[in-house]
């Protein structure tokens, strides 16, 4: 296990029908798991809005079979992938990685993905009116701030 830091927030703008996170650290599918139940059980969330996902500072740390098994299990069980689209935001360093793992799952799922390194080019694919500035400015905040879940492994938010 790693003693590194992992840390997640989101914030979810209604009034946008957008959801952006920042994800840091280095995550398993166990707590990419834990931080999709966070978000799930948020009062806000609303399974037919975009996403965006800052994960310029994360390292996925768990295999293409075991995340595709996890996105089946979302779709089919959770039901929580419905037709929407998802912004993966990465560092020019690992965009060649991400979009080859992002595109092996181009029709399997409702949500459409795709993987980009820089805000303006995410917001331009999910062809939202907001302006870069705002969601640089959301995405620093969520960086910056306490976060929705913060911890080591094991998991000291749930103790587990």
């Amino acid at each position: 296990m790693s003693n590194d830091l992992v840390k997640y927030s989101h914030k979810i703008l209604k009034d946008k029908n957008l959801i952006i996170e920042v994800l840091s650290g280095d995550f398993t599918i166990d707590i990419l798991r834990m931080n999709r139940d966070v978000l799930y059980s948020d009062r806000h969330f609303n399974q037919q809005y975009d996403l965006l996902h800052d994960m310029r500072d994360a390292t996925m740390n768990f295999t293409l079979e075991e995340h595709t098994a996890y996105l089946h299990y979302l779709g089919r069980d959770a039901k929580v992938l419905t037709t929407r689209k998802a912004a993966i935001l990465t560092s020019e360093a690992t965009l060649p990685k991400f979009t080859e793992w992002f595109d092996s799952f181009s029709g399997k799922y409702a949500v459409e993905f795709s993987v980009f390194s820089s805000v303006g080019k995410c917001l331009e694919w999910l062809d939202r009116s907001i302006h870069e500035v705002e969601i640089t400015s959301e995405l620093d905040k969520l960086r910056n701030s306490t976060c929705s879940q913060c911890f080591n492994e094991p998991n000291a938010f749930t103790g587990f």
